[in-house]
């Protein structure tokens, strides 16, 4: 019980600070979306306070780390009255109802989250990644209270992965010192609430029996499933980056400039926790570029909204692999050193391309990690190409989501030797789902067969 109030306490406080950084960036949403987003920004909130706290050489004891997170909720509620009154406003005229046929999937998708919820619990950190890097340092953080403590008297010339974001170390450290052994519950904070946005998200545009069906064909794909329990940067970085995707995509149809501003600052939480994340968000840049151009602004304006978008990313990865890494840390690690020389020539491009293609997504072994998820977007998008010809905004926003995945990770790849196809790009390709969800979600195809379904239901 102490666990579970522990828990909940720290999850209402990540409601809280996600509160703030919403209505600090005046995002209006209805709120079976507003409220996940809220915890899902409180979780990247927080996974930056033991970050400023070391570079404030703050020792990390209880006490100091709960003052300094009442702080942090505090510093982003500073339009607290307009948003809670904007917050009366939308949800005054909202209502919650459940029809029966989806009891079924709801039970089916709540059973699926509960598993993952007790084996997150239940189960100590197991990749080796985190394992021989950011989970040693926050444990040892919790006992030294810094993060510059005993890992680096041990050899790591061969291991970069202490490197790595202090995403994952600062949240580890949070939950550590509120009594959970293992942290990582902040990992189903984050998977709870990117599934109710997803599914949310289904709804607006589906009838509710295909938004049941495609959410728990996504909650099947079994690597990334895996990935809600097992800690490490990758389906966190998926959920960031689709969610600066999603709001890229409102401020392609409403052109606000709020949507934008916040979309930049989501792609700078996903590179914070994956600092090749840049270099996907530099591929999303043309058709910011077109979109501005398409709608009668010329080449200076594109120029200014494409740096909006960029300018939180560019700054974190400065910051935190030039700065923190660089200056705060007892080794240097030189980025420029992992950066293939031969850049002018693509056969390693063409040939990691082949491998992505052939080892990881059309192939046994692509079905096994994957299921058949991939196929079920390709059957749909040939569909709609042979039958209705028609793809609606929305559908053509998060397609070209999909295309800066599927030429970005062997991309990256290329220029980063590193970023390996049999592990890093099998994860990254975690980005790509959520993706070719919305685009379901939104194909012409699947909206007027609900169409027609909400109409014979109402008649």
């Amino acid at each position: 019980m102490n666990v579970f109030c522990v828990v909940a306490a720290i999850a209402l406080l990540q409601g809280i600070a996600g509160f703030g950084v919403v209505t600090l960036f005046n995002i209006t949403l209805v709120p079976r979306l507003f409220l996940p987003l809220c915890f899902l920004m409180g979780v990247a909130v927080f996974s930056l306070v033991p970050l400023c706290m070391q570079l404030l050489f703050v020792p990390f004891t209880f006490l100091n780390t709960a003052l300094a997170l009442l702080l942090a909720c505090l510093a982003v509620n500073v339009k607290l009255k307009a948003g809670i009154n904007h917050a009366k406003n939308v949800f005054k005229g909202s209502r919650f109802s459940i029809r029966l046929y989806e009891l079924p999937f709801l039970l089916v998708i709540a059973a699926i989250v509960l598993i993952s919820v007790w084996r997150c619990f239940y189960l100590p950190p197991t990749p080796r990644d985190i394992t021989s890097g950011t989970e040693v340092m926050a444990e040892y953080a919790v006992k030294e209270r810094t993060m510059i403590n005993s890992i680096f008297t041990v050899d790591l010339q061969r291991n970069n992965n202490h490197y790595k974001s202090s995403f994952v170390t600062g949240l580890q450290i949070i939950y550590k010192l509120a009594g959970l052994p293992f942290g990582q519950v902040w990992l189903s904070v984050i998977f709870i609430s990117f599934t109710v946005f997803l599914y949310h998200a289904l709804c607006a545009t589906l009838h509710r029996i295909f938004a049941g069906l495609l959410i728990i064909a996504f909650l099947a794909v079994p690597e990334l499933y895996g990935y809600t329990f097992m800690v490490l940067f990758d389906y966190s970085n998926a959920v960031f980056f689709f969610l600066s995707f999603y709001f890229l995509a409102m401020y392609f149809e409403d052109r606000q400039t709020k949507h934008l501003v916040f979309a930049g600052v989501l792609m700078g939480v996903a590179t914070y926790i994956r600092s090749e994340t840049l270099l996907l968000a530099l591929l999303t840049t043309p058709a910011i570029l077109r979109s501005t151009i398409r709608n009668g602004k010329n080449l200076v304006a594109g120029a200014k909204a494409i740096l909006l978008f960029l300018l939180p990313s560019g700054f974190i990865y400065v910051f935190f692999m030039n700065v923190f890494i660089n200056h705060y840390m007892p080794a240097q690690y030189h980025v420029g050193a992992l950066v293939r020389q031969h850049l002018y020539d693509v056969r390693p491009l063409l040939n990691i391309f082949w491998q992505v293609n052939s080892q990881r997504i059309f192939s046994d072994d692509g079905v096994g990690l994957y299921g058949w998820f991939i196929f079920l977007f390709c059957a749909l998008f040939l569909a709609e190409l042979l039958f209705t010809r028609k793809f609606t905004r929305s559908a053509r926003n998060f397609l070209f989501g999909v295309l800066v995945i599927y030429i970005g990770l062997p991309i990256i790849g290329f220029i980063l030797p590193i970023f390996d196809v049999e592990n890093t790009t099998k994860r990254g390709l975690f980005k790509i789902f959520p993706l070719m969800l919305l685009y379901m979600a939104n194909s012409s195809l699947l909206t007027g067969i609900s169409r027609r379904l909400t109409d014979w239901e109402i008649n």
